[in-house]
C-alpha cells in the first residue's frame, strides 16, 4: 500500500509543478509588452527526483520546523528562456510559443488528474473489497 501512496505523492508533485508552470507562463504573457522583460521557464519535472522525494519518509514533528520542499509541493527553479528572439524594446516573450505551452500544460494537468482519480479509485476498491 505504501507504494501506491508513493505514486500518489509523485502525481501530487507533478500537479504542483504543472500549476507552478502555468503561473510562470501567465506571468510571461502578462509581460508581453513590458520593455526589457525576459521570458521565464521552469526546469523540467524530473521523475527521478520525485521518486527520491517520495521515498525520503520525512516528517515535520514540530510546527516550528521548516517544511521541506518535498512536503510542500514541487518548487521548480525558474530560469530565463534560451534561444528566444528579443524585440527592439528588449522583450523576449514569444506569445505564440507561450500559448502553445499553456495548452500543453493544461492537457498534461488533465491527464495527471485522471490518473490520480483512477489511482484513488483503485485504492478505494482495495479497501472496500468491491467497486460499488
Amino acid at each position: 500500500m505504501s507504494s501506491s501512496l508513493g505514486i500518489l505523492d509523485i502525481l501530487t508533485q507533478k500537479l504542483s509543478y504543472l500549476n507552478q508552470k502555468q503561473g510562470v507562463l501567465s506571468e510571461n504573457i502578462a509581460n508581453t509588452d513590458t520593455p526589457g522583460y525576459k521570458q521565464l521557464e521552469l526546469k523540467p519535472f524530473s521523475f527521478g527526483d520525485a521518486m527520491k522525494q517520495a521515498n525520503m519518509g520525512m516528517s515535520v514533528t514540530d510546527p516550528r520546523h521548516i517544511t521541506p520542499a518535498s512536503m510542500a509541493g514541487t518548487n521548480a527553479q525558474t530560469v530565463k528562456s534560451k534561444d528566444v528572439d528579443v524585440t527592439a524594446n528588449g522583450n523576449s516573450v514569444d506569445m505564440e510559443g507561450q500559448m502553445m505551452e499553456i495548452s500543453k500544460t493544461s492537457a498534461d494537468y488533465q491527464t495527471v488528474v485522471a490518473v490520480y482519480h483512477k489511482m484513488t479509485g483503485l485504492l478505494k476498491i482495495a479497501i472496500k473489497g468491491s467497486s460499488t
